[in-house]
Parts: C-alpha cells; sequence; structure tokens
C-alpha cells in the first residue's frame, strides 16, 4: 500500500508538471491563446492520468475502480476539468498575465480542482462500491456450526441491566439454537455474576477496560454460531429486532447492519440534540475513510455470516469505538456484500458512553484507520490479487 500511494504521488507529479508545460508551450506557440492551450493541455493531462494511474500505480481494487473504467473516469473527473478551466480562464481574464503569472494562476486552479476532484471521485467510488455491496450472491455450500445464532453482547460496568437483557434475548430468540456470549470489558462491578446468574452460555472476561472493539472481536472470534450478531448491553434496540437482522443474514448477506436514520427507523425515547449533531459529524468524518456513503456507522446492532466475521475481526485492530469505521472499511476492502436495516431506538438510561472525550476519541480512530490501510497492516494484498 505504501508503494502504491508513492506510485499515486510521483504519477499526480508528472501529470501537473505535463499539464503546466503543456499549457505554456502551447500557449507561446499559439499567440497567447491560454485559453484554447488550457482546454488541450487539460483533456492531454487528462488522458495521461488515466494510462499512467491504470498501468502505473493501481491493481484491481475497490479504491481504484474509477481508473479502470473509462466512462467512470470521464464522469468523475469533468467537473475538475471545468473548474480548473474556469477558474485559470476567470483570473486570466482579471490579471492579462505574462508566462510567470500564467504558471502562477494554473497553480491555484489546479488547487481548486483537486479538491473538486477528490470529491467527484468519492461519490463515484460511493455508487460503485454500494453496487457491489448490493449484489446478493447466495452461498452454494453451507457450512455447518455447533449453533445457528450466536449473540455477542460487549458490557462494561452492566450489573444492572445484563441479566434481564440476557432474559429478553433468550425469549426473542428462542426460535434459533443460540447462543448468548456475554464480554466483560474489564468491569469492577458483578456484570459476570450476574451474567452468569441469567444464563449466559459463554463469559469472556478482559484483563482489564480494552473498549468495545475489543470485546465485541474477542466475543466474535468465540462464537460457534452460522450467523454472529453484536447487540448492546443496555438494549437499545429492543432484543426482538435481532430476529430481523438474523432473517437478513439466512437471505445471504455477509454483513447485516442497523440504521438509525433509515426512512422506517423511529425513536421510542430521543436522542439529546448534542447527541445527534455529534453523531452526525462524526459520520460526515468517516466520508474520509469508507466509501460506501452510509448514513449510520455506530448503530449498536450489527450482523456477520461466520465467514464474514472471521474475516473481518481476525484483521481488525481497534479497541475503541471507532471499530465500527475499521469494520466498514474491511468490509469494502474484502468485497463483503451488506445491508442496512431500520431499527427500532430505546435509548437506555445506563450508558457508559461519554460524548466528548469519546467523540475525541473515534476521530482518533478514524485516521488510525486510514493510516493502517495506507501502511497495509490489514494485511489485504492477497486478498486485492484475487
Amino acid at each position: 500500500m505504501k508503494r502504491r500511494l508513492r506510485r499515486f504521488l510521483l504519477v499526480g507529479a508528472l501529470v501537473t508538471v505535463a499539464d503546466l508545460s503543456l499549457l505554456i508551450g502551447l500557449g507561446i506557440w499559439w499567440h497567447r491563446n491560454w485559453y484554447l492551450a488550457s482546454v488541450v493541455s487539460l483533456v492531454l493531462a487528462a488522458a495521461m492520468s488515466f494510462l499512467m494511474h491504470r498501468r502505473v500505480t493501481f491493481n484491481d481494487d475497490v479504491y481504484s475502480l474509477i481508473d479502470h473504467q473509462p466512462m467512470a473516469f470521464i464522469k468523475a473527473v469533468t467537473p475538475a476539468l471545468v473548474t480548473d478551466f474556469l477558474v485559470f480562464a476567470g483570473l486570466v481574464v482579471l490579471v492579462s498575465p505574462g508566462v510567470f503569472g500564467v504558471a502562477a494562476i494554473k497553480t491555484g486552479s489546479v488547487i481548486a480542482a483537486s479538491f473538486v476532484r477528490f470529491v467527484t471521485y468519492r461519490r463515484v467510488l460511493f455508487a460503485a462500491v454500494r453496487q457491489e455491496q448490493m449484489q446478493l450472491s447466495v452461498p452454494e455450500e453451507i457450512l455447518q456450526h455447533e449453533k445457528e445464532l450466536s449473540i455477542v453482547i460487549p458490557a462494561f460496568q452492566a450489573e444492572s441491566a445484563i441479566g434481564e437483557t440476557i432474559k429478553k434475548i433468550r425469549e426473542a430468540t428462542s426460535k434459533y439454537d443460540a447462543e448468548i456470549i456475554v464480554v466483560d470489558d474489564g468491569s469492577d462491578d458483578l456484570t459476570s455474576v450476574e451474567a452468569r446468574q441469567a444464563g449466559a452460555d459463554l463469559i469472556i472476561t478482559l484483563d482489564g477496560n480494552h473498549g468495545k472493539g475489543a470485546a465485541v472481536r474477542a466475543g466474535m472470534l468465540a462464537a460457534a454460531g452460522r450467523f454472529c450478531i453484536f447487540t448492546d448491553a443496555d438494549l437499545a434496540y429492543p432484543a426482538k429486532q435481532i430476529l430481523n437482522v438474523a432473517e437478513e443474514l439466512e437471505k445471504g448477506w455477509d454483513i447485516v447492519v442497523g440504521n438509525r436514520r433509515h426512512p422506517d427507523s423511529h425513536q421510542i425515547v430521543q436522542a439529546s440534540s448534542l447527541r445527534e449533531v455529534g453523531s452526525l459529524c462524526f459520520n460526515v468524518l468517516t466520508w474520509f475513510v469508507l466509501l460506501g456513503g452510509y448514513r449510520d456507522t455506530q448503530c449498536g446492532l450489527k450482523g456477520f455470516s461466520s465467514l464474514a466475521a472471521e474475516k473481518i475481526f481476525t484483521r481488525s485492530i481497534i479497541d475503541g469505538f471507532g471499530f465500527d469505521v475499521e469494520m466498514f472499511h474491511l468490509g469494502e476492502r474484502l468485497h463483503l456484500t451488506l445491508k442496512e436495516i431500520p431499527v427500532v431506538v430505546e435509548n437506555g438510561r445506563d450508558t457508559t458512553v461519554q460524548l466528548l472525550s469519546d467523540a475525541i476519541r473515534m476521530l482518533r480512530d478514524v485516521f488510525i484507520v486510514r493510516r493502517l490501510s495506507a501502511l497495509g497492516s490489514y494485511h489485504l494484498s492477497k486478498v486485492d490479487d484475487e
């Protein structure tokens, strides 16, 4: 991944130099007809960019779909080319520059066009990734598992709620041969004791409070079910909604996630305005990491086929709340199908989430995921070559 990034930057620099050189050369040749020179240099530079990125920078990879499909490339790059020309032409009209002035103006137009190109690239990739994720394919072979369903409950300081949560989940999933796994994330109360008395099938106690991501990972890797679902210990989402996730997984989806912003979702108890704004801002920032255009990455109800869970959680690294973003990122890179479903939200009163401090940690985790991916820490190269 680091080598690919270096190649990307090198090709980008070469294309920019070629664009500027063509502009100056053609402009002088055509007696300072900078407008025509700009159009020709932009078109030739765009063609050069497509060919060089396709041949030099990228292999088959979800992040390089545009650079392997001419029409997608044209769709993504056209707004940037228009921006470059309009900014350049407008400043040339205002300033009437010499050759050095043209070079300075071109630098500014390139910067503006680069921003537009980044945005349009992401929008085209959003559509491409979501289209790929929606291509449901039922597996030809269904592997045998000890259980039909595994429900993982990450818990921290949850002694007052965990017993009732287990009871409700057991009742809601009675039609399945299900196991309930409680992962005690270093609680110093009686969470594990209450979980055991309530009849949890497996209790995993972590040595210290590592974070929700670490707890979910431990539970998923210990799960024996054909389908693996995790939900919050305070049951912010009624237990019966686990069935909705399981039913979608049975249809063949690799990943099924709750979406609180789905048109059919609704909240029984409204979250605070501050929490709503924080959640919305965080989802906007994930736009820089994720390609699927998800409106809700932090919903605490998610399910996986056993194979998808193995692929994701054997690679995941983030221990904190940002693990959700990492999960979506790995799902995209592993070319797993994904279905978003509506949820009913019952915001529990007993929560260990501290809005400001956890928001800061989540933002940090977002950039860590991007950095880890760029460094190749997720060991995805073999997957990308398949």
